[in-house]
């Protein structure tokens, strides 16, 4: 009868235990944060253009066009481009640049080519909703002869309107 007694107890006990559920607390991983629906992509590429008429000295009849082109590769911070200025007549002024953004400030080194001279100048840019808007102003000779501003709040700006890249 002990044995039938101890059996008992311990099919009971056993029985019980299987049953009792235990209040564990189950840790689910936490899903990713919705992203923010302000938040930049990653990677995305945008073109800007601004075409100028005047008429030629030589003739009034004639209207000339010049072209600035204006053209960012973003991912993340990181900016890259091309920056062109294709006067109608006129010797062409092209560069290449990298830099970062922040915010919507855009700082970069340009790489420049125009009228058989190579050399670098600081730019710098506020990208827009619809446009880019470009320092421009007087400029002094820095370290590594890097071209920098000489006074960047006494610059002007030059405003390009967002096109559709190519």
């Amino acid at each position: 009868m002990k044995k039938t007694a101890a059996l008992l107890i311990i099919t009971t006990s056993l029985f019980i235990s299987c049953n009792d559920k235990k209040n564990e607390e189950v840790i689910v991983p936490e899903e990713k944060a919705e992203k923010n629906v302000t938040e930049t992509p990653s990677y995305e590429k945008m073109c800007f253009l601004k075409v100028t008429e005047s008429k030629a000295e030589y003739n009034e009849d004639k209207v000339i066009r010049d072209s600035i082109v204006f053209e960012l590769e973003r991912e993340g911070d990181s900016i890259s481009g091309t920056f062109n200025w294709l006067p109608f007549e006129k010797d062409k002024k092209l560069s290449t640049f990298k830099g970062t953004l922040s915010g919507n400030t855009g700082n970069a080194i340009a790489d420049y080519s125009a009228e058989g001279m190579n050399y670098k100048e600081e730019l710098v840019f506020t990208l827009g909703e619809n446009q880019v808007s470009i320092i421009y102003g007087e400029m002094i000779e820095g370290e590594n002869g890097v071209w920098k501003y000489k006074n960047k709040e006494a610059a002007s700006t030059q405003t390009l309107s967002k096109v559709d890249c190519k």
